[in-house]
C-alpha cells in the first residue's frame, strides 16, 4: 500500500467528513432547530425532543441495521445510501418551514428529523468501518480532529454572513441554511466513489446476542455507562439557545452557530491529537470543561447577558467536541474488523434507548422545574466525569 495512495484516501476522507460535519452544524438539533422551533411558535415540548430524536433515531436502529449490513463486504456503498436519506430529509424541511403553520411545521421537522437520523445511523456504522479499514491506528483521531476543525472554520464563515444579513433576511437565510446542509451531503457522494472499504463478516459475531456482546468486554460496558451520563453535554445545549432567545426574542442563532463553529475550529485538532495519545484522558479533560460550563450557566442565566451565555455555550461546545472525538477514537482502538461494527451497534443502541428515556422525562418535568433542569443535567455530567475513571487505557 503506497504512501501516495494512503495520503489520497486520508485527504478524501477528511473532505467527506468535513462536509458532513459542516452539514450537521448547519442543521444542528442544538442550535438551528431549537431556534426554528422558537421562531415559528412551535410548542415548547417539541424543543425538549429535538436532541433525543436526533440522537436516539440514529442510535437505536444500529443493532438491527448491523445485522442487515454485515454481509455487505463493500461498506462504502451502504454509507452512500445513508447520505442520500439525510440529504432528502433535510431538503424536505424547506417547504415545511416555508408553507406550514406553527404546529404543522414543528411536527414535520420532528418527523423529518427522525428520517434524517435513520440515514445518520447507516452512516455512523459504515463510516467507522471505512475509517477503521482505510486509516491505521494512530491517525484516526487526527482525521476526526482535522475534519471537525475545518467544518468549524466553514461554519464560522457562514455564521458571519448570517450576522451581517440577519436584520433583513432572517427567513431567507434560514431556508438557505437548511438547503445548504442538504447540498453538502450530496457533494460527498461523488467524492466517495474512489473509496473501497471491504469488511469480511465475522461469523462468530453474526449470531452473538446483544447482552453477550456487552458482557464480552468490560471496556465497552464502562464506555457505554460513561457515554450515557456524558450525553448531557448535548442534551443541555438547546436550553442555552432557547432560554437566551426567550429572554428578548431576538435573532441570536448566528452567535450560537458561531460559538459552536469556533469551538470546533480551535479545539478539534488538539482533541484529535490528544485522543491518539490517550482517549481516556481526553474524555476526562473534556468532561471537566462541560461540567464547568453547564454549572456556570445555571448560576448566571438570570443575568440575561447574551455574550456571557454565548461564551459559556462556546465552552460547552469545546468540551462536547473533546468528548465526541475521544470516545470515537477509543471505540475505534479497542476493537477491529466486524467486531468493531458489533461494538458500535451495541453501544449506540443502548445509548439511544437511554436518550429516549431522558428525553421523555425531561419533556415532562421541564414545565415543572423550568430552568432548574440545567442543574439536574449538570449533576449527570459530574457523574459522567467520575465514571470515566473506570475506563481502561486503550493504548
Amino acid at each position: 500500500m503506497s504512501r501516495k495512495w494512503q495520503f489520497s484516501v486520508f485527504m478524501r476522507l477528511v473532505v467527506i467528513s468535513t462536509m458532513t460535519k459542516l452539514a450537521d452544524i448547519l442543521i444542528s438539533a442544538k442550535t438551528t432547530l431549537p431556534w426554528i422551533m422558537t421562531s415559528i411558535g412551535a410548542p415548547s415540548w417539541m424543543i425538549s425532543l429535538l436532541v433525543p430524536i436526533r440522537e436516539s433515531g440514529s442510535l437505536i436502529p444500529q443493532l438491527p441495521l448491523k445485522r442487515r449490513i454485515q454481509h455487505f463486504v463493500r461498506r462504502e456503498r451502504v454509507w452512500r445510501l445513508g447520505v442520500l436519506v439525510q440529504a432528502l430529509a433535510i431538503l424536505a424541511m424547506v417547504p415545511a418551514v416555508a408553507l406550514l403553520g406553527s404546529f404543522g411545521a414543528g411536527l414535520s421537522i420532528l418527523i423529518l428529523l427522525l428520517i434524517l437520523s435513520l440515514g445518520r445511523a447507516i452512516c455512523s456504522l459504515t463510516m467507522k468501518d471505512m475509517e477503521g479499514v482505510l486509516i491505521e491506528k494512530g491517525r484516526r483521531g487526527k482525521l476526526v480532529g482535522i475534519a471537525s476543525g475545518l467544518s468549524g472554520l466553514l461554519s464560522l464563515i457562514s455564521a458571519g454572513a448570517l450576522i451581517l444579513g440577519k436584520s433583513q433576511f432572517e427567513q431567507a437565510w434560514l431556508l438557505i441554511i437548511i438547503a445548504s446542509a442538504s447540498v453538502l451531503f450530496m457533494v460527498t457522494l461523488p467524492l466517495s466513489l474512489a473509496l473501497r472499504a471491504r469488511v469480511t463478516p465475522d461469523d462468530k459475531h453474526t449470531s452473538q446476542s446483544f447482552l453477550r456482546t456487552l458482557r464480552s468486554d468490560k471496556a465497552l460496558m464502562h464506555l457505554i455507562i460513561s457515554r450515557c451520563l456524558l450525553l448531557h453535554s448535548a442534551l443541555i445545549a438547546p436550553f442555552f439557545v432557547s432560554i437566551t432567545t426567550e429572554q428578548d426574542g431576538s435573532f441570536h442563532l448566528p452567535y450560537f452557530i458561531a460559538a459552536s463553529a469556533l469551538a470546533a475550529f480551535l479545539s478539534s485538532y488538539v482533541w484529535g491529537s490528544w485522543s491518539d495519545k490517550s482517549a481516556v484522558l481526553t474524555i476526562r479533560i473534556a468532561s471537566v470543561i462541560c461540567v464547568v460550563a453547564s454549572g456556570a450557566f445555571y448560576c448566571v442565566f438570570d443575568a440575561g447577558s447574551l455574550w456571557l451565555n454565548v461564551g459559556l455555550f462556546f465552552l460547552l461546545s469545546v468540551g462536547y467536541s473533546g468528548i465526541r472525538t475521544a470516545r470515537k477514537t477509543y471505540l475505534l482502538d479497542i476493537a477491529s474488523g466486524d467486531t468493531r461494527t458489533e461494538y458500535v451497534a451495541t453501544a449506540n443502541t443502548i445509548v439511544g434507548y437511554v436518550l429516549l428515556i431522558f428525553g421523555a422525562v425531561y419533556a415532562v418535568i421541564y414545565p415543572i422545574i423550568d430552568q432548574h433542569i440545567i442543574a439536574l443535567m449538570s449533576l449527570f455530567l459530574l457523574l459522567g466525569l467520575g465514571q470515566s475513571y473506570w475506563l481502561k487505557k486503550e493504548k
